[in-house]
């Protein structure tokens, strides 16, 4: 065993160990480039070392101004707006990965040692925990965790005339077919300082707009660059404002029911899931079948749309039993993944309120 690679003494080397390891993945993270700490970002993650198992971290929202001007002579003092606070909370729990060593006999059988050894097993447990985070993260996005989507686009056909209508409803608040109007989401900034919304979507709403006569026409006689060419490519691109970008679907198993946990799945791939509309189950539920009909979820993502809370760093566990015979390494972290839902503070905007819908994430349904 490479038990030289972890001070088993010493609770920061191996935090940093597990942590440097995590890092390394961090690469294969779909949500890598669109989290960060503040509320611009689309995943807002708040990091509180001190915060273990049933401790709060809390997401603070300002509001902007939105007074009246006080014309001439009219006294001004006391009639000052107050200003407006949100915020959300998100409760952590610790969860643990786990993987079988097993022995230095079954290493050496099949003639592949470094499969007992610590690092071995990090590197695998750093995999899972990306697409632990990742799947935590899409699931939140697409309601199923708990939260419902509040506001809903439906539509039978994807393509250019449907982006259009869209990108409409993102700039008015109007349009939904489930929530009414709302704020319009707050756009996304890229590091060019150009404001996008991300339209996140499968492979099959991919290939039905791929396939649609509007997207074809604008490929082939708008997008000359040759070899970079996106009929060549396969990237979809950036459409006025919104930034499709295609995600994988998710393959493994998950608990029966309306809504589940972080710890429902058995995540063989993360992914976006599809909705089985005659046997009312989502990808990977038992029952869910793939010649129903189907609807795919995709998701419009805005500035401050999801939370992450991580409590205590991410710890590195490794356990021997039968005397040393065989042995189980862990990976132990905290946090708590949602959809931001704001509670206002003081008051709330009369039209374009911001409390109690989804701040950041709209859900858009299209039969495939």
């Amino acid at each position: 065993m490479a038990t030289g690679v972890v001070d088993y003494n010493s609770d920061l080397v191996r935090k940093k160990w597990m942590r440097e390891g995590l890092i390394q993945n961090a690469s294969k993270s779909s949500w890598a480039a669109v989290s960060g700490n503040s509320k611009n970002s689309i995943v807002y993650q708040e990091n509180d070392i001190s915060a273990g198992a049933g401790h709060t971290v809390v997401f603070d929202y300002d509001g902007n101004l939105s007074q009246r001007a006080i014309k001439g002579k009219t006294t001004a003092q006391g009639k000052g707006e107050q200003k407006k606070k949100f915020s959300d909370k998100l409760t952590v729990t610790d969860y643990r990965l786990v993987v079988d060593n097993g022995d230095k006999f079954d290493g050496v059988n099949i003639g592949d040692l470094s499969i007992n050894s610590h690092s071995h097993s990090r590197s695998g447990l750093a995999d899972l925990y990306t697409r632990f985070k990742d799947q935590a993260l899409f699931d939140a996005a697409q309601g199923n965790l708990g939260q419902a989507a509040t506001h809903i686009i439906d539509s039978t056909t994807f393509d250019i005339g449907v982006l259009t209508d869209i990108e409409t409803t993102l700039r008015t608040g109007v349009g939904f077919n489930t929530g009414g109007t709302r704020r319009p989401p707050e756009p996304f900034m890229m590091a060019n300082g150009e404001p996008i919304w991300i339209l996140k979507v499968d492979a099959f709403l991919a290939g039905k707009l791929k396939n649609s006569t509007g997207y074809q026409s604008l490929v082939y006689n708008g997008d000359v660059r040759g070899n970079n060419n996106r009929a060549f490519t396969g990237i979809i691109g950036k459409i006025g404002r919104l930034l499709i970008q295609e995600e994988a679907s998710f393959m493994g198993e998950t608990d029966a029911g309306a809504s589940w946990g972080l710890d429902s799945s058995d995540i063989e791939l993360s992914g976006m899931r599809q909705y089985d509309v005659t046997n009312n189950a989502w990808t990977g539920q038992e029952g869910f079948d793939y010649a129903s009909t189907l609807k795919s979820r995709a998701l419009i993502l805005g500035a401050g749309g999801l939370m992450l809370a991580n409590g205590k760093s991410p710890d590195y566990k490794y356990e021997e039993t039968d005397f040393g015979k065989k042995s189980e390494s862990a990976v132990e972290f905290w946090m708590d993944v949602a959809k931001c839902n704001l509670k206002a503070e003081n008051s709330d905007y009369k039209q374009a309120k911001v409390a109690d819908i989804d701040y950041g994430v709209i859900a858009l349904d299209i039969e495939i």
